[in-house]
């Protein structure tokens, strides 16, 4: 088995799938070269999210929100689950 990324990909209009920049300098990806995929539908469960905290079952979607932003950005860093 050769070098794996894990990332979150965006489903495009056209039904592909977008691999981030970084995954593709890291695995040396050229255009038209076939990857293995293994794909998982991810879904946001709110109440099961905000019943794990009791901080959290008083914020808004717009503080959710910022807190998704953050873990994203964390990600784009390096400190997220992007493994390579």
């Amino acid at each position: 088995m050769g070098t794996t990324a894990t990332f979150t990909a965006e489903l495009l209009g056209d039904g592909h799938l977008s691999i981030p920049e970084k995954v593709v300098k890291a695995l040396s990806l050229k255009k038209g070269e076939k990857v293995k995929a293994v794909i998982e539908a991810e879904k946001f469960d709110k109440e099961g999210f905000l019943g794990l905290s009791g901080i959290w079952k008083d914020k808004s979607a717009d503080e959710i929100g910022i807190y998704n932003k953050i873990l994203e950005e964390r990600e784009s860093f390096g400190r997220g689950e992007v493994k390579l």
